[in-house]
This record gives C-alpha cells, sequence and structure tokens, in this order.
C-alpha cells in the first residue's frame, strides 16, 4: 500500500510539471525552435529530478519512480536535442547520488529517450492517442525490465505490492503527459493559426473592449497609423490616432454596437489617408460575448475598397455613356440570351417595328415576338397564320449569324443583322434601308425594263433575233441533255411584199402586229417560245414536242389567222395568209444552224407549194422535193 501511495504523489508531481509547461505555452510563444526544445528539454528533466526525489523502494536498495514517461515524453514531442537536455540533466542527478541502480537507472532513461524518439520518427511527427498507448505500454515496461535483471521478484506479494503500482503508474503518467502534450500542441497550433489569420490578413483587422480600446491589431493597422509593431497599440483609443470629430462618431457608433448587439456590415466611407491621398473604407463590426452571452468588446474589420470604387465609377461612366450612345445611335439594337429571351433593346428598336414595338420588351421571347409579327400582319415576308410561328422562329434563328432584309407593310424595309456571342446569347441590329431597298429594286426595274428592250422587238413586243438565237441555244442545250424531242417552225407572211405596196408601210406594221398577236393567241404554254425572225418572218421553238404535236401546233397557227380574214388584195387567197416550215431535233447533229436551215428548206418547200400550208423537213429532202399537208 505503501507503494502506491508514494508513486500516486509522483505521478501527481508529473501532472503538475506538465500543468506547469501548459501554462509557460503563452510566455513560449516568441521562443521558436531550438530555443523552445531546449526549453522543454530542460523542464522535463528537472520533472525527472523531482520523480527520482519522490522514488519508492521496491526491493532492498532498489528505487523507483516515474522519471521515464517525462524523458519519453521529451523525445516524443522535442525530438532529439529535448531528450538529450533531459536525459542529460536526469542522468546528471542520478549519477551524482550514486547506488547499486545508478547504471541501470541512467541505461533506463537512455532506453525511455529512445523509444521517445523511435516512437516521434515511426509516426512522422504526427503523433496519435494510439500510438501515444503503445508508448505508454513500452515505458511502464522499462523499470519491470530493471527489476527483472537487478532483483527478480520472489512472491506474489512482491509483485502486486510493488511491481504492479510501478508498471500501471509509469502507464498512466506517460499517457497523461503525453496527451496534455498534445492537446497543448494542438491548441497552440489553432491558435498560431488564429494569430497568423489576424496579423498577416490584407484587410485591417482588430478586436476592442468595451470602453473601445485596442486589445489585438494586425501590422496592417499598425502600419498605417504609423506605428512599427502592433503591441504599440494596445490599450489606445480611435482619439490617439483620429480627428477628434471622426474618433467621437467612432466611438459611438461602437457603444451602440455593444449597447445593443446589432452588427454594422459593409459600412463605406471615403478617408484621407496619412500620405494625403483619397481612399475608400467598406467596414464591419460585430459585438463579441463571453460564455455568458455578456457582451465583452468587438472585433472590427476594414477593407480598402478603393479600387473597387474606381472600377465602379468607371462602370457607371462608361454605363452612361454607353446608354447615351444607344439613345442617340439611328439603329435599333438587341441582345436576345441563349434561350430566345430578350434581355435589352434601345428605342430605337422598339420604334423600328410599328405593330409590334410594344410586345419587344425585355423578358420577352423570340417566339412570342414571332406570334405577335404574324397575328399583326407586320412583315411582308412571314406568312399569316398561328401555325407557322415555328417555320418563322426557324427561318429568324438566333442560333446562327445572318444578315436578311424585311419588308414592312407600312412600305418600309428594314435590315436585321444577327451576331452570335460566345456564351450563346445574340445581337441583333437593326437599320432603315428603305432608301437603299428603293433603290435597289428601282435599279432592278430598270435593269429588268432594259433588257426586255434589249431582247423585245419594238414593233411586236415578240423576242428578238438576238434574244431568239439565245433561247434556242439554250433549248439545244437542255434537249441533248435530256434526250427530249425539241421542233422549231418558221413561219413566212405570204406575199407581203405586194401587202406592203398595196396598203403602205403603216398598214403593213400593223398587219405584223395583228399576226404576231395571233400567234401569241395560239401558242400558250409557258415554255414556248415565239420570235421576230426578221422582216415579215417568225420563229417559233416548241420544247419537249415531236413532228405530231409540231404539225398541230402549225396548223393551229395557219387556220386561226385565216379566220382574222384580214384582207389582202395582192393575194391569190384574198386574204392575209402564212406558210410554215417545221423541223425537229436529230440528236446525232444538234447544230442550231442547222435545224433552221432544215425549218427553212420546209419553209420554202411550202410557199412553192402554193403557200398557206405547213411543210415538215424529212432527212433526203431538197429543195423543191417535199411533200406535206395544206
Amino acid at each position: 500500500m505503501v507503494a502506491w501511495q508514494v508513486l500516486t504523489g509522483n505521478l501527481a508531481f508529473v501532472a503538475l510539471t506538465i500543468s506547469l509547461w501548459a501554462h509557460l505555452q503563452f510566455w513560449l510563444l516568441r521562443h521558436t525552435g531550438r530555443r523552445k526544445d531546449l526549453i522543454f528539454g530542460v523542464m522535463m528533466g528537472c520533472g525527472a529530478i523531482a520523480s527520482m526525489l519522490l522514488s519508492v523502494e521496491s526491493r532492498p536498495g532498489i528505487f523507483f519512480d516515474l522519471r521515464g514517461s517525462l524523458i519519453a515524453v521529451s523525445g516524443l514531442f522535442g525530438g532529439p536535442f529535448s531528450v538529450a537536455v533531459a536525459c542529460v540533466i536526469a542522468g546528471s542527478f542520478r549519477a551524482a547520488i550514486g547506488g547499486e541502480g545508478a547504471v541501470y537507472g541512467v541505461a533506463g532513461m537512455a532506453l525511455a529517450g529512445l523509444i521517445g524518439v523511435a516512437g516521434r520518427a515511426t509516426c512522422s511527427r504526427k503523433i496519435t492517442y494510439p500510438s501515444l498507448i503503445v508508448l505508454s505500454v513500452l515505458i511502464a515496461c522499462v523499470p519491470l525490465g530493471s527489476i527483472a535483471l537487478l532483483a527478480p521478484p520472489s512472491t506474489e506479494q512482491v509483485f502486486w505490492g510493488f511491481d504492479a503500482p510501478i508498471f500501471i503508474l509509469n502507464f498512466a503518467a506517460t499517457l497523461t503527459a503525453g496527451a496534455v502534450v498534445l492537446q497543448l500542441g494542438r491548441l497552440a497550433l489553432e491558435r498560431d493559426l488564429l494569430r497568423a489569420a489576424l496579423t498577416q490578413a490584407p484587410d485591417f483587422s482588430y478586436v476592442k473592449d468595451r470602453d473601445s480600446r485596442f486589445v489585438i491589431t494586425n501590422e496592417r493597422v499598425a502600419t498605417y497609423n504609423g506605428f512599427e509593431k502592433p503591441e504599440q497599440m494596445i490599450g489606445l483609443s480611435d482619439f490617439a490616432i483620429a480627428t477628434s470629430q471622426r474618433a467621437k462618431g467612432l466611438f459611438e457608433t461602437e457603444q451602440r454596437i455593444m449597447a445593443t448587439g446589432a452588427p454594422i456590415d459593409g459600412f463605406e466611407e471615403l478617408l484621407v489617408a496619412p500620405d494625403g491621398t483619397e481612399k475608400w473604407f467598406s467596414t464591419s463590426k460585430v459585438a463579441l460575448k463571453d460564455s455568458d452571452g455578456t457582451i465583452i468588446g468587438l472585433a472590427g474589420a476594414t477593407r480598402d475598397i478603393t479600387e473597387r470604387k474606381r472600377l465602379e465609377q468607371a462602370h457607371v461612366a462608361s454605363s452612361n455613356l454607353l446608354s447615351h450612345a444607344m439613345t442617340e445611335m439611328s439603329d435599333g439594337l438587341a441582345m436576345f440570351d441563349e434561350h430566345g429571351i430578350l434581355v435589352f433593346c434601345n428605342d430605337q428598336y422598339r420604334n423600328s417595328f410599328p405593330l409590334t414595338g410594344a410586345q419587344r420588351q425585355p423578358g420577352t421571347h423570340i417566339r412570342d415576338i414571332l406570334r405577335a409579327v404574324i397575328e399583326s400582319g407586320e412583315q411582308t415576308s412571314v406568312p399569316a397564320g398561328a401555325e407557322d410561328v415555328r417555320a418563322a422562329e426557324s427561318g429568324t434563328s438566333l442560333t446562327r449569324e445572318s444578315e436578311e432584309e424585311i419588308g414592312l407593310v407600312d412600305g418600309r424595309w428594314l435590315k436585321v443583322r444577327t451576331r452570335q456571342a460566345g456564351d450563346g446569347s445574340a445581337l441583333v441590329m437593326v437599320s432603315d434601308n428603305t432608301n437603299v431597298k428603293t433603290s435597289e429594286l428601282a435599279l432592278k426595274s430598270l435593269a429588268e425594263q432594259l433588257r426586255l428592250l434589249a431582247e423585245t422587238d419594238g414593233l411586236t413586243d415578240l423576242l428578238n433575233r438576238r434574244a431568239f438565237d439565245q433561247a434556242l441555244d439554250r433549248e439545244l442545250s437542255r434537249a441533248r441533255r435530256t434526250k427530249a424531242p425539241l421542233s422549231l417552225l418558221l413561219i413566212d407572211i405570204d406575199r407581203f411584199k405586194a401587202y406592203n405596196d398595196y396598203y403602205g408601210h403603216l398598214a403593213g406594221d400593223d398587219c405584223l402586229r395583228k399576226v404576231a398577236k395571233c400567234l401569241k393567241q395560239v401558242v400558250r404554254r409557258p415554255a414556248d417560245i415565239v420570235a421576230r425572225y426578221g422582216g415579215e418572218e417568225f420563229a417559233i421553238i416548241l420544247p419537249e414536242t415531236g413532228e405530231s404535236g409540231a404539225h398541230h401546233v402549225a396548223e393551229q397557227l395557219r387556220l386561226a389567222l385565216r379566220q382574222h380574214a384580214l384582207q389582202h388584195v395582192g393575194s391569190e387567197h384574198g386574204v392575209v395568209t402564212i406558210s410554215i416550215g417545221l423541223a425537229m431535233l436529230m440528236h446525232k447533229d444538234a447544230c442550231a444552224s442547222d435545224l433552221i436551215a432544215r425549218a427553212d428548206d420546209a419553209l420554202y418547200g411550202a410557199k412553192a407549194a402554193g403557200r398557206d400550208r405547213s411543210y415538215f423537213w424529212r432527212e433526203g429532202y431538197r429543195k423543191g422535193q417535199f411533200g406535206g399537208t395544206g
């Protein structure tokens, strides 16, 4: 029982040593590296000496204590340097005492130190509670090994009376001391992180007491106010670093925060810095409470927002300039997001559309705008009917770059250009293109008129010879490509010279116009081509028409003109008649001149046979050797 009591007291002294180390932690903050390890080794060595002074005799002349726990802890948490210091101090004391177990005592301390250093190396300096328990077991076994070497126990009573307390209390002492130091290390790390966060933060950070005096500041606050170290500001108030008026305002604000508990967040103010420059600051302050909820001070953080303010002012200026430009520009401008929703447009954009301007507001989908366009009939190019909204939307896609002209019912023309942005949005620019479009249409109309004048015979309004030649070449190429039949009719007014001589040239011109009109009335297919070939001759191109079809058309022409009964006293028939030569394309020699020559030969034969008839050219015919009908 005596061994238990004495070793328990020894355990209490070990705990006292660790407690003293814990209380010295704040003072040791200024020490780092080897100096801190040295102090830790000295304290553990001194604690080991105190433990030896409270040793208990387990065998005659053999004394044991709990010094191994402190030596092991110095190696585990302080490293080789700390354990060396602790072993030198405690080992020197044990050697000075002497006695039969001096050598074993010094060796036991060295072994405990090695175990601690080995545990530190094994854990890679990241010590955990499981590794601490293993270390405690090993340290508790060291004195038992020494006992076994010096004086093995002879009875079970000796074991339970001396050996068991030594093992159990050594284990408890090592585990307790290690746990305290481990926890202190974690607390120290948290404290260092908090201190580093406070002192090294880029913002102005500080803590004040109930009287608005500084308790803690970081380096930024101290440097800004002209102090070399943050500690120099402890105990000062704003009255020592600011004008009286500003200090009074800060004091009243902080006292109100601590009286009500209501914080301030993001309070912005413009101040003149010590160097004379104007700077913007944003300040947040919050009341601090103890564990009972009593307000004991406040914490504040102030941020320099000068650059942000400058950018905001530049942004406002740019926005105003852009808004002014949008208002003054002549073109309409609209922005649609990636979902087709209108997010911005200027007045010119809305005013460009007389019937749907009210619907073109931010937040409106392009589909709803197009529906309004269709229902109102605003655009001449969009089909009417609500069922065409999807088709109209696909034709006015915002997902591709495009440029189109839109005709409005009020006669104006708009040019709409769509440009894609990288985020999927679309920029739409609308400009009034009425003058340009009107000029363009006028030019097109003039060009068409000039083309018609260049291709039309002025007397008969039929195609002229030049246009006929171009049309025949074109139709021949198509017929060769498609292998389709093609027929040509050459028509001549019988005895036209006699008609001119008797009735005069003006009547002859009127006769030509009447014959041309008759030809156009009979030949109605859009693909058929009627032309004035020259003088009193006409030509008709009949695409996709064979011999029987061409002969049928020729007879219709001849009979239709006879029904008009245009008087002609110089003709053997008494009325104006025509003779027609017919020829059909032969693909083996698809030449325009050949086809014309054959039709001309057939026409010659029709005239030679008595006129007022149609002849179809056949292969092997020569002039004067024709057969036909008339």
